[in-house]
This record gives C-alpha cells, sequence and structure tokens, in this order.
C-alpha cells in the first residue's frame, strides 16, 4: 500500500488530498483524488467572499433579498448559524465588515499594510434566512458574512466525502485545506492517521502528535494571518468588540467529529478564556489542545494522543 496525494493551492493557502492505495488501484484511486479536487474547487468558487461572482458574494450583495444559490451555500450556511448558536455568539459569521475594517480586505497575499479603522454601523448575531427546500437564503439587510475559516472546513469534510463516492471501496484518506483536515479510514503504515500539532512559541517543533481514523481537525490562532502595520493586527474579530481579539490563547487545536465543527469551534476557543473552552469543549464533546501566551499547554477532553509521541500537557 502507498499514499497517492495532490498538492495544490486553492482557498488562498496549501491543500493536500490523499488516498492509501495498493498499486493494481492506481486507476481508482486517481478517480478519487480528481473528484476531491473538483469538489474542492466548486466549493471555493461557491464560496469565496473574493470573487465578486461567486454565490457567497451575490447574497453579500443582495440587499436583504432572498438569493438562489448552491447547495453548498446552503449547507454551509447552516453549519454556520447552528455554530453561532452552540457557542453563544462567539463564532459569528457575520462579521466580514469588522473583517474588512481590520485590514483583511483582499487574500491574504494580497494584503497590503493599511491601518485598521472602525466598523461603523455593524452589530453581532445579524440574521440568516435559510430556505433549505427552495435552495435560497436571505441575510439581514445591511449585513455580510465571511465563510472564510469554517468554509475550508466544510470543503475539506465534502472533498473527502467526494473522494469516498467516486471510489467505495477507499480504505483511508485525508483532505488538507491549510490546516482544516478531514479524515476517514487508515493509512498505509498503521492502523492511524498521525498529525503533528506545531508549537506556536517555537516555530520548527511540535508539541505532540494526535492519531485519529476518521473525524476533522483544526488549529486557530493569533500566531498565523497577522497583517496591518508591524503585523499587528489578525484575523480573529471578537463579535462582542468587532475588533481583533485580546483575550484567548495564542493558538488552540480542535479535533471533532466533523471538519467544519472543528473549525468553528476552534473559532470561538481562539477568543476565549480557559474556563468557557472547557465548559464548551466538554457539552460538544470535543477535544483540544490549548497553548496560552505563557505556561504549560493544556489538554481538554479525551484528546487522542499518540502513545509513542505523547508528551506532559497540563490537566
Amino acid at each position: 500500500m502507498t499514499l497517492l496525494r495532490r498538492v495544490f493551492t486553492a482557498m488562498g493557502t496549501s491543500c493536500e488530498l490523499a488516498v492509501a492505495a495498493s498499486p493494481e488501484d492506481e486507476t481508482q484511486a486517481q478517480r478519487a483524488l480528481a473528484a476531491g479536487l473538483d469538489e474542492v474547487e466548486t466549493c471555493e468558487r461557491v464560496l469565496t467572499r473574493f470573487n465578486p461572482d461567486s454565490d457567497l458574494s451575490r447574497l453579500n450583495g443582495a440587499l436583504g433579498q432572498w438569493v438562489a444559490v448552491d447547495a453548498r451555500l446552503v449547507a454551509a450556511l447552516r453549519a454556520a448559524v447552528d455554530a453561532r448558536r452552540v457557542t453563544a455568539g462567539r463564532f459569528d459569521p457575520t462579521i466580514l465588515q469588522p473583517l474588512v475594517a481590520a485590514g483583511y480586505d483582499r487574500t491574504f497575499a494580497e494584503l497590503t499594510n493599511r491601518p485598521a479603522w472602525a466598523a461603523d454601523g455593524w452589530r453581532r448575531g445579524a440574521a440568516i434566512w435559510i430556505d433549505e427546500d427552495s435552495c435560497r437564503a436571505r441575510l439581514e439587510p445591511g449585513s455580510a458574512v465571511d465563510l472564510g475559516g469554517i468554509g475550508k472546513g466544510f470543503s475539506a469534510a465534502r472533498a473527502l466525502e467526494a473522494m469516498r463516492l467516486a471510489w467505495p471501496e477507499l480504505l483511508g484518506g485525508f483532505a488538507d485545506l491549510g490546516g482544516d483536515l478531514a479524515f476517514a479510514g487508515r493509512p498505509t503504515d498503521g492502523d492511524a492517521w498521525r498529525i503533528a500539532v506545531a508549537d506556536p512559541r517555537e516555530p520548527g517543533a511540535n508539541l505532540a502528535t494526535l492519531q485519529l481514523n476518521g473525524g476533522g481537525v483544526a488549529t486557530s490562532g493569533r500566531d498565523r494571518r497577522r497583517f496591518g502595520p508591524g503585523r499587528s493586527l489578525h484575523h480573529l474579530i471578537d463579535p462582542e468588540t468587532g475588533a481583533p481579539a485580546v483575550r484567548g490563547p495564542l493558538a488552540v487545536t480542535v479535533v471533532a467529529e466533523d471538519a467544519a465543527e472543528a473549525e468553528a469551534l476552534g473559532t470561538a476557543f481562539a477568543i476565549s478564556e480557559l474556563d468557557d473552552v472547557c465548559r464548551l469543549a466538554q457539552e460538544r464533546g470535543v477535544a483540544a489542545l490549548y497553548v496560552p501566551e505563557a505556561g504549560a499547554p493544556v489538554e481538554i477532553g479525551a484528546l487522542p494522543l499518540a502513545p509513542r509521541y505523547r508528551i506532559e500537557v497540563a490537566a
């Protein structure tokens, strides 16, 4: 068995798809990888805010009117609305205006070092109406949605499912969209996938290694995607203030049953104090590794640490 891979760029980040296959299965494996890549490309066309012709851009520009959209956007919006509810608004997809005001007004590779400005008129929790039967959506007038993070987790899960549909006998595979990961089955070299968790305080070093046979993993933190004068700003908007978050860890890694849930909870955890993270993680049945600015990392829930690679973390 070998691991066949496709490495590419999408959604403004580095991506990888992989499937475990024997030499005689290479044709089916390549078909599965092609299906996963097609799904990522379609999700990007539908969910991005950086293409004025995307379904999301059309929805954001509809001035509160109902808009017929792709089923992928309907499903992603449903996941985002559900995430806002379970996090009591710590995750909020309607933060596009303060995100743009902070300076994240174009793809990360194209950002300039302009200072932030106030997001005048913005308020948290704007309404999103979803009509799943008719495949359409509507936003509260004056609001706009960003699906950057949860969109990647959602797309990773969709890509993996497309691979499995293209090759029903698939033994194992994963989709990695810029660190939002979806896993299924088993790899070629053992009984579980192993995922290194980088140490945000020591570039090039790892804090721990996770092992799992399915589900999703996502990492959120203010150590990445920094921009503005002196790289003083970051993309994690606190819905309570409408500005880049001050409280929360340096980074947090979440393991959940679904990659979109892992991403949404990771975003919420990344702007929350430890006690709130522990409470919500227990409520949702997820695990996390919480890395504060200083002090020992905190293991939350049943984090699937690989025994051979296990490190001591604060309980």
